[in-house]
């Protein structure tokens, strides 16, 4: 490999033994990778117990010799990687440089020093010698460190195209900041790594079309000793992944007692800050064109890294995020109103605002939470008024259009998303004070969103997977909880609402099923408390004789029944109880399709339907316990005798 590197810049194609060459080594270092790590995804990285036994004295005769093979072999690979980055830096586009390769090596430094480097002893038992000892000191450390961050520097410099390449080196900036304050200083120490922070801080807010003379007075403005080369490089970064550089440089500066580390992290964010208040102003005093292109790949570049510090909350003391974002908030809201039109940037805006109301809410103060309600309504506001009043839903034939089509609402998903967010009861009891806003205010935000949205979901659209299980879960949540303003949409909403609901509940997907029908049971329970459906039973007189006809037939008297029976027959029995005449006369109605097995299934309703839990239920609005735990006997054994004689031959 040394040799293959050494010839780069030679001339020549890259022959089949060249090719040969590069992927056996690519898979014997993913064969070290799973033999000296394990996945640890979700967990704390740690060395495999297997590996620290051969490792420990006592615990192998070749204790020595094992700890020395792996230390050799990180070498080796340190070696082979340091070859080929700095032959990139001379000679980029040489066919014998491997970004394959290149990926391969950076993925396994990110398995290997998240576990090896700094290995956190309170993960271990005992003895701390062998292998957790080697690189579990500042001294030892350090060169690794180092050698990791300017391999991320070359690949940021020299390969910004490479995706792959890009994406393992944020994730190895990332993995490495996570590991504790220890990590964390040995970086801030770095002197590659000072550099990748003042490349974003002189890169954040240059677009790829710059001239030279705008890259220069940034330069001049920031210092760090770089040169045009690195940075006309980082600047070719795509906008998604200077977002993510900036997610990991936030984390890797976050101790607060690192003065170094703190003066980094401000610089990171003031970067960002500064030129989009300036861009916010242009577009407000009209200096500036809202549709100009440069103008508007700003607007999209602020998007996105923002959207990098909201991801940051994995960081040392997070909650200094929302101190920074919440001034931005309203402004970032106000895009909108210059891009409604434009569906990537409403898409993106809604994504910020709901990763940041999952990610920060719990520790959002009473303004923060304010000026976070304030700005998603302004948001949502700008966003339905363009996007959802008469979008086309276009139905597709096969899988792979359907996933292409199911993407090109991922905007939807994101505002159900939020109204999620915004719903959470964390929330709102943050919010129900004197001096702030109080739930009933959030209430009409999050029933706003859900009036602009309930359009939408049409069959057609519910047919996605993710976009059907979020908007039940929306559904669900604000049934249970507010089930009178529900009740009380406008007509048209409320058909759109029940509509959802009836196809809902016979879906194959027994979550959504399940909160269809305690979103039926919800509402039918509403109205016999308080006759909330009243003004719409006027208009239509026959809704719940057709909730209760397709509960029926759809449901209860389908092969489906089998994993929804308790939530079904709790629906039933709140339908049944609004008005026992028109109950009768629906079951009649659907007996007559059955033939002669009418009379056995009138007489298995006789047995199920008693008069005393109907009047219970009537009188008191809900079954109550007593009621729910009989009728919910009496309907499983009514539902294994209708499905004996209806359906199974």
């Amino acid at each position: 490999l040394k040799t293959l590197f050494g010839s780069a810049g030679v001339g020549g194609e890259l022959n089949a033994e060249m090719a040969a060459l590069l992927e056996e080594a690519r898979m014997l270092i993913v064969c070290a990778c799973h033999l000296l790590t394990d996945e640890c995804e979700g967990e704390t990285p740690a060395i495999p117990e297997s590996v620290i036994h051969a490792c420990q004295a006592g615990g192998s005769p070749h204790h020595e010799a094992c700890t020395a093979s792996i230390f050799g072999f990180i070498n080796v690979l340190k070696s082979i990687a340091e070859d080929q980055a700095l032959k990139a830096t001379v000679h980029p586009e040489d066919p014998r440089l491997s970004p394959l390769l290149a990926k391969t090596l950076l993925w396994f430094f990110n398995r290997w020093g998240a576990a090896y480097v700094f290995p956190s002893f309170e993960e271990y038992r005992d003895d701390f010698g062998g292998i957790l000892a080697t690189w579990s000191k500042p001294e030892s450390s350090q060169p690794m460190i180092s050698f990791f961050t300017t391999l991320c520097l070359i690949y940021f410099c020299h390969w910004p195209q490479e995706k792959e390449v890009v994406l393992e080196s944020t994730s190895l900036l990332l993995a490495l900041g996570k590991k504790g304050p220890s990590v964390r200083d040995l970086l801030v120490a770095d002197a590659s790594f000072e550099k990748i922070v003042a490349l974003h801080s002189v890169c954040a807010y240059l677009r790829h079309n710059v001239c030279q003379s705008e890259i220069s007075a940034a330069m001049a403005r920031i210092g760090g000793g770089l040169s045009m080369d690195m940075v006309k490089g980082y600047q070719r970064l795509p906008y998604n992944d200077r977002a993510k550089v900036l997610t990991g440089l936030i984390v890797c500066c976050s101790d607060m007692t690192n003065e170094k580390g703190t003066t980094m992290l401000n610089s990171c964010l003031q970067s960002i800050e500064t030129p989009f208040f300036t861009v916010m102003q242009a577009l407000v005093k009209k200096e500036a064109r809202s549709q100009n292109i440069d103008v508007q790949e700003s607007a999209c570049l602020s998007i996105l890294l923002y959207s990098g510090v909201v991801l940051a909350s994995e960081m040392s003391d997070p909650e200094r995020i929302p101190y920074f974002l919440s001034p931005s908030m309203p402004h970032l809201s106000g895009l909108m109103i210059y891009y409604a039109e434009d569906l990537t940037i409403c898409e993106s805006l809604l994504k910020l605002f709901r990763d940041y109301a999952e990610r920060y809410l719990p520790m959002l103060t009473r303004d923060q939470c304010i000026i976070l309600f304030s700005a998603s309504t302004s948001l949502l506001k700008s966003y339905s008024e363009h996007h959802c009043k008469s979008r086309a839903i276009v139905k597709t034939s096969n899988s792979v259009e359907d996933f292409e089509e199911e993407q090109s609402y991922n905007d939807v998903l994101c505002a159900i998303q939020l109204l999620i967010q915004l719903g959470t009861k964390d929330f709102i009891d943050l919010c129900n004070t004197s001096k702030g806003v109080d739930s009933n205010q959030i209430t009409d935000v999050i029933f706003f969103g859900l009036q602009q949205i309930l359009p939408l979901m049409t069959q057609g659209l519910l047919r996605f997977p993710k976009l059907c299980t979020h908007y039940f879960t929306l559904v669900g949540f604000m049934v249970e909880t507010y089930p009178k303003n529900l009740c009380s949409l406008p007509l048209e909403l409320f058909d759109s609402l029940l509509d959802s609901l009836l196809f809902g509940m016979s879906h194959s997907d027994s979550l959504v099923s399940k909160s269809s029908l305690h979103g039926l049971a919800g509402l039918a329970q509403e109205h016999l408390k308080t006759h909330s459906l009243s003004n719409h039973l006027s208009a239509k007189p026959n809704i719940i004789e057709n909730c209760t006809r397709r509960l029926l037939l759809e449901v209860i008297f389908q092969p489906i029944i089998w994993d929804r029976v308790e939530p079904a027959g709790m629906a039933l029995l709140p339908l049944a109880a609004i008005d026992v005449h028109k109950f009768v006369e629906v079951i009649n109605a659907v007996s007559q399709q059955y033939g002669q097995k009418q009379k056995r299934l009138h007489c298995a309703f006789e047995e199920l339907i008693k008069p005393d839990i109907l009047a219970n239920v009537s009188k008191e609005g809900r079954e109550g316990r007593v009621v729910r735990v009989q009728f919910k006997n009496d309907f499983d054994a009514f539902v294994r005798n209708v499905q004996a004689f209806l359906v199974m031959r």
